[in-house]
């Protein structure tokens, strides 16, 4: 009787997972998407953070700031 109930439970698990991988289908394509977006924007900002690093690093520059012994 135990081998009965433990064949009815592995039944009803394995149909409620293919149930929730059914409807989490078309979710999976919406989320890749937004991390698409979220990447784009990502490198965007790494961009500017890298211009504004330029600018300080010439702002620094002009001011007479020696580069540190670990750099040069």
């Amino acid at each position: 009787m135990e081998v009965l109930w433990t064949i009815i439970n592995a039944v009803v698990i394995a149909a409620i997972g293919g149930l929730l991988s059914w409807q989490m289908r078309g979710q999976l394509v919406f989320f890749e998407k937004r991390m698409d977006g979220f990447e784009k924007r990502l490198d965007s900002f790494q961009g500017s953070l890298e211009a504004m690093r330029s600018d300080l690093t010439q702002v620094a520059l002009a001011v007479g700031a020696r580069p540190r012994a670990e750099e040069a």
